[in-house]
């Protein structure tokens, strides 16, 4: 297992704040649908709404920590952002501070959209896994993509009428079933709206299911919904552990804070037990990584080279096996997350037609520089 001699400064650090502790969906690969109370070790990470107190503290270390130049907030983890009363505050005040500002939704609740658009986070991610509903439903549980298609144009609108330069991005989670008339439809859907269409291959999650999973515990529910996956993860793990002695950057240039402002191992893990440190406020950071870095969850992940698998490290390999699947279900698509043409309408013999162009919508530039240095001015 790969060992870091030191911690070193980072070109790029994420932190994930997660603001809302619950969310209005109950998505099957996503831990807020699919883990049971039964399955916890130590309980439940804590629900509800941070605190914009609390956070304003957690921002104002980040700050002080100063552990790369080019410092990303993005307020989500496993929640609905959405949610929370106050996110506006809460995208202001990390915006205030200079920090790239990220957010995303499932989009089923029009709750604060507006006054969202209006202060301006820097990404907007929309999170769907159909065009319509009878696919929909199955992988975003609880959720109505009429309402999320309706919800999707009143955004259009907003930014249209704001002015608003928010970067939104359509993230197409690919199952066996849905790379067909909903990926096409969804496709020309965001070409209509100039979003960016970016579909990526569904995972099983979190961490902690996987592992169970790659040991032979495994409930009747979640084998229904591995089996709607592209890929099994058993031949993922086969495909990644060449890559293990790699080091993993959910650990190296990332850190997920919970509600309640500890600090979770990752943003793959879900269980209260993978909670390294209960303040992220009062522990250092070079504390908080050694703690990550020596965790016993963390050494049985990348044993596995689970690490590789959710970083997309072995992506060649995913797609191959991800094809194969989408091929046997009689997919429309050839899809390929990780090299080019990303997609390809499919012949009737099965072979590759015409590569077809994903919506791409101009990126925000992000002058993380310029940020910083009138940061320093202002003596931010």
């Amino acid at each position: 297992m790969y060992e870091p001699t030191e911690h070193k400064r980072n070109k790029l650090f994420t932190y994930w704040i997660e603001i809302v502790g619950t969310c209005n969906l109950r998505c099957p690969t996503c831990p807020t649908g699919n883990f049971l109370d039964s399955e916890f070790t130590l309980g439940r990470n804590p629900t509800g709404f941070m605190e914009l107190s609390q956070y304003k503290q957690i921002l104002e270390k980040i700050k002080a920590d100063d552990v790369s130049d080019r410092i990303e907030v993005h307020l989500y983890t496993w929640g609905e952002p959405l949610m929370h009363p106050k996110v506006v505050e809460f995208v202001a005040l990390a915006k205030e501070m200079g920090f790239y500002c990220g957010l995303s939704s499932n989009l089923n609740l029009d709750k604060n959209l507006k006054e969202v658009i209006k202060v301006g986070p820097d990404f907007l991610r929309v999170s769907l896994s159909g065009y319509y509903q009878e696919n929909y439903k199955v992988t975003h549980k609880r959720g109505d993509i009429r309402v999320v298609k309706s919800n999707m144009y009143r955004l259009r609108h907003m930014l249209d009428k704001y002015g608003g330069d928010t970067e939104v991005q359509v993230l197409y989670h690919v199952y066996k079933h849905n790379a067909g008339d909903d990926l096409l439809m969804m496709l020309k859907l965001c070409e209509e709206l100039n979003f960016t269409l970016e579909p990526v291959w569904a995972f099983y999650m979190p961490l902690e299911k996987t592992l169970d999973y790659l040991k032979g515990v495994v409930s009747d529910a979640d084998r229904k919904t591995i089996d709607m996956l592209a890929m099994d993860p058993h031949r993922v793990t086969e495909a990644a552990i060449p890559f293990r002695d790699q080091d993993c950057h959910l650990r190296k240039t990332q850190m997920t804070l919970n509600i309640d402002g500890s600090v979770q191992l990752c943003c793959a893990t879900f269980d209260q037990a993978n909670a390294v440190a209960s303040s992220f406020v009062e522990t250092s950071h070079d504390d908080l990584q050694s703690l990550r870095y020596s965790h016993a969850t963390c050494g049985d992940c990348m044993d596995k080279g689970q690490h590789v698998y959710f970083t997309y490290g072995a992506g060649q390999k995913l797609d191959e096996m991800g094809e194969e699947s989408l091929k046997a279900a009689g997919s429309k698509f050839i899809f390929k997350q990780m090299s080019e043409p990303h997609l390809t309408l499919r012949e009737g013999d099965g072979s590759e037609n015409d590569a077809i162009a994903l919506p791409r919508a101009p990126k925000k530039k992000r002058d993380r520089g310029l940020r910083r240095l009138k940061n320093k001015l202002l003596g931010r």
